[in-house]
């Protein structure tokens, strides 16, 4: 029996497991990656909406109209947008946010104004659509 073959098959078939397990891992941290920058893309998305909201809410104190705003872009330059709605009706502050074209966050705030000036917002609830 030729020992030199039977290293020589060893080594390769060590050499096949290695890449595989190598192979494994950098699919592993490609997806990794991608979920990273899913979280950020919908993270920025979802704080330029908060901002849209903060924005309706300085609106409120100013005065009580129904308005609707937008695009929005904030910050000034970074490619994210917010639209942002009042309904006095309703009471809902409605803002969406995007993250360039890749994503959108709907947020949804009920609020109440008071009657008299300066006006006073009460956040009653807030949530995301």
């Amino acid at each position: 029996m030729n020992k030199k073959g039977v290293a020589l098959l060893l080594a390769l078939f060590t050499l096949i497991i290695i890449s595989l397990l190598l192979l494994s891992f950098l699919e592993l941290a490609t997806t990794d990656l991608q979920i990273v920058s899913n979280h950020l893309t919908r993270d920025e998305a979802l704080y330029t909406a908060e901002a849209g909201v903060e924005d309706a809410i300085v609106r409120l104190r100013n005065t009580k109209l129904d308005f609707t705003s937008g695009p929005i872009e904030f910050p000034s330059g970074a490619g994210n947008t917010y639209n942002v709605t009042y309904s006095s009706s309703s009471g809902k502050i409605t803002s969406v946010g995007r993250r360039g074209s890749a994503e959108a966050v709907t947020l949804e705030v009920k609020v109440s104004v008071t009657d008299s000036r300066p006006y006073k917002v009460k956040i009653i609830y807030y949530r995301e659509l």
